[in-house]
C-alpha cells in the first residue's frame, strides 16, 4: 500500500529508526546484565569452592596432629579430639560436595573419599598396634601417604576452580564479543537503514522543492506558464497542484489585464488624439512617453522630429524648471499663466500662441510623480490681450490731457479758497484728491503698458534706502494719523544703499504703505524696516520690509496678489469691498524690483495677524 502522506512518511522512517536503536540499547544492557550475573555467580561458587576446599584441607590437617597427639601419649584417645576433627571434616566435605560438578571435580572429590577413608583406617590400626616402632612404621608407611593424598586432593580441587575462574572470565570475554558484535551490527543496520531512508525521502522531497523553487522564481520573473511537476500526492503534491492552479490564475489574470490594459492605453491615445490642445506627458525619469498628434505637429513645425526627453522640449526655461520641479516631487513644479511667456509657432498656415502649462502626475509609477504638459493655443486670449494693452495705452493718453486741465484749474481755484465758502473749500479739495488719485492710476497703467511693451526704462544711481524709506514715513505720516494707524520707521542696519532708480523704488514703497494703510483697521500700526541679510560673512543683500496689522493675506494667494488686475476682495466673499483699486499697483511694484535685480514677496506676521511685503535688493558696491 502506498503511502500517500508525507508526515507519515516521516513519521515511519523515524519511528523504524529509534525501534533499531531501542533495540540495539535493549539488547546491549540484556547481555551486560546476564553477562555480570554470570560472572559473579561463578566468582561467589569460585570463591567459596576455594574457601570450603581449604577447610576440608585444614580440617585433615587437624585430625592428623589429634592422631599424633594421641600416638606420642600426650593425649588419650577420649581426650585427643580425634572423633571431634573428624566430624568438622565431614561437614566440611558435606558443604563442598555440592559445589563440584564437573567430571574432573567428581573424580577429585571420589579421591578425596578414599583417600580419607583409607587414611581413617590406617589411623585406626596404627591406633591398635601395641608397639610404637610398629604404630610410627605403620603412620609413615600407610597414614602420611593417605593424608598427604589428601590434602593434594583438596590442593587439587583449589587448582580445578582456579582454572574454571581463568574459563569464566574467558566466556565471559566471549560473551562480551558476541554482545559488542551483535550491538555493531544493529547499530550498522540503523545508519544503513538512516542513509537509506534518508536518501529515499531527499528524493521525496528535495526535487519537488527545486523544482517549486525554480517555478516560483520564474513566476517572480513573469513567467506565467512555467508549470510544476505533479509527482506525488501527499503535501508536496498537493502543493503542486495549488502553485499550478495559482499560476494558471494569475496568467488568466494577466491575460485579462493586459486586455484592459490595452483598452485603456487605446482610450487614452484615443482622448489625447481628440483633444485640441498639445498634450505631454513625461515619466518620472524624464521621458517622453505619450504626446497627442497636435503635439507632435507643434514638434515638426519647430523643425524638432526626436523628442524623447524632457530637456529637447521647446519651453521656455521657467517652463523646464517647473517639470523638472514636478519629477523631484518638491512642489516647486506650479506655473502659473502668463500671456507674456507664450510659444509662437506656425500650425496648419496660421501664427498660433501656445501657453505652455505643467500640472503634477502624483503617482506616475513605483510611488514617483511624473508630469503632463499642456499647450493651450491662446491665440484668441493673446490677441484679445494685446487689444486690451492698446486700449488701456490709448485710454491713458487720451485721458492725461483733459485731466492734466482739470487739474491745472483745480489748483487755481485752491489758490482762491478764502473767497469760497467752506462747504465749495472742501468740495475743491475733494475734486483734487480724485485727481491726484486718478493720475496715479493713470501712471500706473501707462507704467504697464511700457513693462509689456518692453520699453520700461530705469535711471539707475546710488540710491540712500534709509533716506528714501525715512522721507517716504515722514511724507506718510499726516495721511497715517488722519486714520489714527501708528507709523514706525525702524533703521535696521547703519548704511543701506543700492544701485536703482529712486523715483521708481519710490513708487514700490508708496505703494506698499498706502496697501498697508488700506487694509490696517483704525488703532493699527505699520511698521517699515530697512535692514540687511546676511549670507556667509559679507551682507550682500538689503531688505525694506512693511508690516502691518490687518486682516493678512491667505498663503493660497500670496503669489496671486502679485498678477495684474488681482483682487482678494473678489475671492473673499466675506470682504465689505471698501477698499478700491484696480489690482496692477503690486504687480508694478515687482516688476520695477525685478528689473532691479531683486525679489519682492509676501509673507505672514509672526505672532499676530497682518501681512509682511518684503522688498529684496542687491547692494551696491562701495564707491572706489
Amino acid at each position: 500500500m502506498a503511502l500517500r502522506n508525507l508526515r507519515t512518511r516521516f513519521l515511519l522512517s523515524s519511528g523504524l529508526l529509534v525501534l533499531m536503536t531501542v533495540a540495539s540499547g535493549a539488547w546491549g544492557v540484556f547481555a551486560l546484565t546476564r553477562l555480570g550475573e554470570a560472572v559473579d555467580a561463578t566468582l561467589d561458587e569460585s570463591e567459596e569452592t576455594i574457601v570450603l576446599a581449604a577447610s576440608l584441607a585444614t580440617a585433615i590437617e587437624r585430625e592428623d596432629d589429634a592422631l599424633l597427639r594421641i600416638a606420642t601419649g600426650k593425649a588419650d584417645r577420649g581426650e585427643g579430639g580425634l572423633a571431634a576433627e573428624r566430624e568438622r571434616f565431614e561437614e566440611a566435605f558435606a558443604r563442598l560436595a555440592p559445589f563440584l560438578k564437573e567430571p574432573e571435580e567428581r573424580i577429585t572429590l571420589g579421591s578425596i573419599r578414599r583417600n580419607v577413608d583409607i587414611y581413617r583406617a590406617a589411623s585406626d590400626r596404627m591406633l591398635a598396634t601395641p608397639v610404637r616402632e610398629d604404630a610410627w612404621e605403620v603412620y609413615h608407611v600407610n597414614v602420611n601417604p593417605a593424608l598427604r593424598g589428601v590434602v593434594a586432593d583438596c590442593e587439587r580441587v583449589r587448582e580445578l576452580h582456579f582454572r574454571g575462574m581463568r574459563q569464566t572470565g574467558i566466556q565471559a570475554r566471549d560473551r562480551a564479543r558476541r554482545a559488542a558484535a551483535v550491538v555493531g551490527g544493529i547499530l550498522a543496520a540503523a545508519v544503513v537503514t538512516s542513509i537509506l531512508v534518508a536518501s529515499r525521502l531527499a528524493r521525496a522531497v528535495v526535487p519537488p522543492v527545486l523544482d517549486l523553487t525554480r517555478s516560483v522564481e520564474a513566476l517572480s520573473r513573469g513567467d506565467f506558464d512555467r508549470r510544476v511537476s505533479v509527482t506525488s500526492a501527499d503535501e508536496l503534491g498537493r502543493l503542486a497542484a495549488g502553485f499550478n492552479q495559482m499560476a494558471e490564475t494569475l496568467a488568466e489574470f494577466r491575460r485579462l489585464n493586459l486586455d484592459e490594459v490595452i483598452r485603456a492605453k487605446e482610450t487614452l491615445e484615443s482622448t489625447l488624439a481628440a483633444l485640441p490642445d498639445a498634450v505631454i506627458v513625461v515619466d518620472p525619469s524624464g521621458d517622453i512617453v505619450a504626446a497627442n498628434p497636435t503635439a507632435w505637429s507643434v514638434f515638426r513645425a519647430l523643425g524638432l522630429d526626436q523628442v524623447r526627453r524632457v530637456e529637447q522640449l521647446p519651453l521656455p526655461t521657467d517652463s523646464l524648471d517647473a517639470v523638472r520641479g514636478q519629477l523631484r516631487g518638491d512642489g516647486t513644479g506650479v506655473t502659473r499663466p502668463d500671456l507674456n511667456r507664450l510659444l509662437e509657432v506656425v500650425l496648419n498656415g496660421h501664427q498660433a500662441k501656445l501657453l505652455p502649462t505643467v500640472m503634477p502626475i502624483p503617482e506616475f509609477s513605483g510611488g514617483r510623480p511624473g508630469a503632463v504638459v499642456v499647450l493651450y493655443d491662446v491665440t484668441e486670449f493673446a490677441r484679445l490681450d494685446e487689444l486690451r494693452a492698446e486700449m488701456i495705452a490709448v485710454a491713458s493718453h487720451e485721458l492725461k490731457t483733459p485731466l492734466t486741465t482739470l487739474r491745472m484749474n483745480l489748483m487755481l481755484m485752491r489758490e482762491r479758497v478764502e473767497e469760497l465758502s467752506p462747504l465749495l473749500r472742501e468740495m475743491v479739495a475733494t475734486a483734487a484728491l480724485g485727481c491726484e488719485e486718478l493720475a496715479a492710476t493713470i501712471d500706473e497703467l501707462l507704467d504697464l503698458t511700457r513693462i509689456e511693451a518692453g520699453q520700461f526704462r530705469l535711471n539707475l544711481d546710488r540710491v540712500d534706502l534709509l533716506g528714501l524709506a525715512g522721507h517716504l514715513a515722514d511724507k506718510f505720516l499726516p495721511r497715517f494719523a488722519e486714520h489714527d494707524v501708528r507709523l514706525d520707521f525702524v533703521r535696521g542696519c547703519d548704511e543701506a544703499v543700492v544701485q536703482g532708480d529712486a523715483a521708481r523704488l519710490g513708487v514700490v514703497l508708496s505703494n506698499v504703505l498706502t496697501n498697508a494703510l488700506k487694509y490696517t483697521p483704525d488703532g493699527g500700526r505699520v511698521e517699515i524696516a530697512v535692514t540687511t541679510a546676511v549670507s556667509g560673512l559679507k551682507p550682500h543683500l538689503l531688505e525694506v520690509a512693511v508690516t502691518d496689522t490687518g486682516p493678512g493675506v491667505p498663503p493660497e494667494f500670496r503669489e496671486q496678489v502679485f498678477e495684474k488686475f488681482f483682487r482678494l476682495e473678489h475671492l473673499q466673499p466675506q470682504s465689505d469691498g471698501g477698499v478700491q483699486g484696480v489690482g496692477i499697483g503690486l504687480y508694478l511694484c515687482r516688476q520695477i524690483v525685478s528689473l532691479h535685480g531683486g525679489k519682492m514677496r509676501c509673507e505672514a506676521v509672526t505672532g499676530g495677524p497682518g501681512a509682511r511685503f518684503v522688498v529684496e535688493l542687491p547692494a551696491a558696491t562701495a564707491e572706489p
